[in-house]
């Protein structure tokens, strides 16, 4: 993968704005909200301080929908597939799984879904709770 397209998808993954402060602690803001909150530590799903817009999340869901749902669920809470929710395996490794597909159990979308359209569906992921 590219160093722009690693960026790209950087730049997308993360539901919310989340900092990690000088402290090794991380804070994370909702979108429109100026409320900050703050952990004990940086959760392992967040490598890096990206945000993703409401629009790539919204983006990310509808191609969750088209193409995931039918085996995950339109909850993606699992059908055929597993549950979504609260996924702690890193973006990359997600975006592998995505791009490669599992042999006979989930189809490889990597010549289907750009970086950037895989990177809105991680972000879609990082919401569900």
């Amino acid at each position: 993968m590219s160093h722009r397209a690693l960026k790209g998808i950087l730049r997308l993954f993360a539901g919310a704005a989340v900092l990690v402060t000088a402290t090794g602690e991380w804070a994370s803001c909702r979108p429109g909200s100026d409320r900050v909150q703050t952990g004990q530590s940086v959760p392992p799903s967040v490598q890096q301080t990206v945000s993703a817009t409401s629009s790539d999340i919204a983006r990310g869901r509808s191609l969750f929908l088209k193409n995931c749902a039918h085996c995950h669920g339109a909850d993606a809470r699992g059908d055929d597939g597993p549950d979504l929710h609260e996924i702690s395996e890193s973006d990359d490794w997600i975006a592998r799984r995505i791009r490669n597909g599992v042999k006979g159990e989930m189809t490889a979308f990597g010549g289907k879904f750009s970086p950037e359209e895989i990177g809105t569906i991680i972000a879609y992921l990082r919401t569900l709770k």
